[in-house]
């Protein structure tokens, strides 16, 4: 049983147990499904661990565990597209971008599952949505820049949020551009090197997604007072 937790999932988990804690009684809907994504994102990535381990053993019989991400990107992309929603609408309305951004997304998933099937990653998927995520959450910070309002940011759950998410899709993006550009013929622990950038990136996400759950019960805890 201990082999399911690795750092990635163990931080994932610790970071759904602090969704349920703060965000359970949140009269938003949208920070509530933080919860639920929270939990498929859990229950994917230990499932891939157990997936990947029985194609390891009999690489013949059993397929990799590609098929469980593909699933899990297409709520990603709902996922993101009604979060953004959330955190764009108060400034003007981003509705019809968000849309046409999710069927967009939606439309390429479902050409690339049909060019290759399930079993090999939807590459140009993901790469849309992280143009759409690194686009929007810079979008968002010059918004925030601009507002005339007061922010104090120690305390600001919408930053926080979109610090992480910004850190780790930019990161791990940029990490994958030297990846490819890099030969491993020639530089033997590359590999070694970005295992453990993705694992910072994995804890600064999820690190400062906690802190914002947090903020969010703190200052709704605060409001009710």
């Amino acid at each position: 049983m201990l082999q399911y937790f690795t750092l990635n999932t163990s931080v994932e988990i610790i970071c759904f147990l602090i969704a349920v804690i703060c965000l359970h009684s949140d009269e938003k809907v949208e920070w509530k499904f933080f919860i639920v994504f929270l939990f498929i994102t859990c229950m994917t990535e230990m499932a891939g661990v157990h997936f990947k381990k029985l194609y390891l053993a009999d690489r013949i019989h059993n397929h990799p565990n590609i098929w469980l991400y593909n699933i899990l990107l297409l709520f990603q992309i709902c996922f993101f597209c009604m979060i953004f929603e959330m955190l764009l609408s108060k400034y003007f309305n981003i509705k019809p971008v968000i849309f046409g951004m999710g069927m967009l997304l939606l439309a390429t998933h479902n050409y690339e599952l049909y060019e290759h099937g399930i079993f090999a990653y939807n590459e140009l998927t993901n790469t849309i949505m992280l143009v759409f995520i690194v686009l929007g959450s810079l979008y968002y910070f010059y918004l925030l820049l601009k507002g005339e309002n007061y922010v104090e940011l120690k305390y600001a759950y919408d930053f926080w949020w979109v610090a992480g998410i910004l850190f780790f899709y930019f990161g791990t993006t940029t990490c994958n551009i030297f990846f490819k550009s890099l030969s491993p013929e020639k530089m033997k622990s590359i590999k070694h090197l970005t295992y453990y950038i993705y694992n910072a990136f994995n804890i600064i996400l999820y690190g400062c997604w906690s802190y914002s759950f947090i903020c969010r019960k703190w200052l709704t805890s605060q409001s009710l007072s």
